[in-house]
This record gives structure tokens, C-alpha cells and sequence, in this order.
């Protein structure tokens, strides 16, 4: 079997120092910087987290090429876009949020893609510190999205339909997390809760997203689809680890997470 690549501790190193010594001050640089609202931020959660989903499926199977050029497409994505929020928000407590976010950025970018491009035939190298980072990240974009929607209450009625798909996510996330790591533990029995409790939620959710728009005339059809997709897995992911199918659930939560989001894009 090959042996673990030596530069992953000179990674972790990094990622951990970064974690560390994150500056929380706003930086001079100037730059044309994408307009702030809850709804971007959304939209990079999403990116996110699907690129969280795709790294724990290469911890699964490291010869997941469907993993692979999804991190990919998500990297390209978010490497434009993370680094084009403006710096300077409204107060103090949005531009550290901003100046955090885009620090922890390039470090997860590098370290991410070097993961990618190791050979196929590699063991799948440890993964916890850029776990770690990218988790750190994912915080730091909910408490921005939390920040942005109390400096403009009134936001689209319709950004709960992305909020939904970005909860759909986060399943996979949690399910696919709980596939690879000990099951023994008492954080794995601690997470299966929450997966549980998540899935309940979404499931009520999802529902009444089905009542509000059963009749519109776009928007219903795609709904409808959503929440059948959800029915389809939705044993499996409550009843964890009983027939454990995480490409499945990936596969799946990721085409409820599509539909609802090109159904926002009606809107």
C-alpha cells in the first residue's frame, strides 16, 4: 500500500497556524468587490458545503472522479468569488467577519487542490486539519448571512426555498462526516441525534414548501420533485447507521439541493 504522502504535515502545520493567528483587522487592500447581501453569502454556504460533501466522499473512495471534478468546478467557483467580498462592512463586527472569511480562503484553495491532484492510487491523506478549516469557514459565513439579514430585516420571501437546499447539504454533510469517522464514539452517537434531529426538520420543511407552492405554475413541478427525491432517502439518512449508503444520499441530497435552487432562480 502507498505511503502516505510526506507533505501532509507541512499542510496541517499551515492550517493549524492558521486557524490560530486568523488577523481580525481590515485590510487596506481595495478591489472591486461583490455587493454584500444575505443571498450571496448563501450561495457560497452552498458552494461549501457541497465542496465539504465532495472531500468526505474522497475520504470514502479516493478513485471518486466524480468527487474530484466537483471540487474542481466548487474551488473555481469560490476562488472567485471569496476573494471579491468587499473588506469594509457596515461595523466592526461585519468587516472581522469579512477579513476572516477571506483569509482562511486561500489556504483551504491551496491545500485543497493539492488533495485533488494526488494520484488516484494514493491512500486517502488525513483530512482533519483542512476539515477543521473549512468548518471554521462555514461558521464564519452563517454568522455573516445572521449579520447581513439584522442590518436588512426585510429580505425575498423566496430565500427560504435556498435556505432549504443549503439544509440539504448540510445533511449530506452531517451523514456523509458520520460514515467516516469511528462510530463508536460518543460524538458519533452525539451527531447521529443531531442528523436525526436535522432530517426531521427538513422533512417539516419541506412540506410546508410543498403547501406554499403546490400551484404556482413554475415553481410546483420542481417542488413536488424535491420532496419525492427526500421521501426516497429520507429513511435512510434517520435511520443511520442501519444500511449505511453515503454515495447514495450524496447523489440524491445533491439533486434536491439543484432543484431547489433552480427554483429560486424563478424568482
Amino acid at each position: 500500500m502507498p505511503e502516505r504522502p510526506v507533505l501532509q504535515p507541512l499542510y496541517s502545520i499551515l492550517l493549524a497556524f492558521l486557524l490560530l493567528s486568523v488577523p481580525v483587522s481590515a485590510s487596506a487592500e481595495t478591489r472591486a468587490a461583490t455587493p454584500l447581501t444575505a443571498e450571496h453569502i448563501l450561495h457560497q454556504e452552498l458552494l461549501l458545503n457541497q465542496l465539504i460533501v465532495n472531500i468526505y466522499l474522497l475520504q470514502l473512495d479516493f478513485l471518486n472522479s466524480d468527487a474530484r471534478e466537483k471540487i474542481q468546478d466548487n474551488l473555481t467557483l469560490l476562488d472567485t468569488t471569496i476573494p471579491n467580498l468587499p473588506t469594509q462592512g457596515k461595523d466592526g463586527e461585519t468587516s472581522g467577519l469579512l477579513v476572516t472569511t477571506k483569509a482562511l480562503w486561500p489556504v483551504i484553495s491551496r491545500h485543497t487542490t493539492w488533495m485533488g491532484n494526488l494520484p488516484k492510487q494514493s491512500r486517502p491523506p488525513e483530512a482533519d486539519s483542512l476539515l477543521m478549516a473549512l468548518a471554521k469557514l462555514d461558521r464564519q459565513l452563517l454568522l455573516l448571512r445572521q449579520k447581513l439579514m439584522t442590518q436588512t430585516p426585510r429580505q425575498k420571501p423566496e430565500l427560504n426555498i435556498l435556505e432549504q437546499a443549503l439544509l440539504m447539504q448540510r445533511l449530506s454533510k452531517e451523514y456523509l462526516a458520520l460514515a467516516v469517522y469511528d462510530q463508536s464514539s460518543d460524538i458519533a452517537r452525539s451527531s447521529r441525534q443531531q442528523l436525526q434531529t436535522l432530517a426531521r426538520h427538513f422533512g417539516e420543511r419541506m412540506n410546508r414548501l410543498n403547501d406554499q407552492y403546490q400551484k404556482h405554475p413554475y415553481a410546483g413541478k420542481p417542488i413536488r420533485q424535491a420532496q419525492a427525491t427526500w421521501l426516497f432517502i429520507a429513511n435512510s439518512i434517520q435511520n443511520y447507521p442501519q444500511k449505511a449508503v453515503p454515495e447514495m444520499v450524496a447523489m440524491y441530497s445533491d439533486r434536491i439541493a439543484g432543484k431547489l435552487t433552480s427554483v429560486h432562480k424563478m424568482f
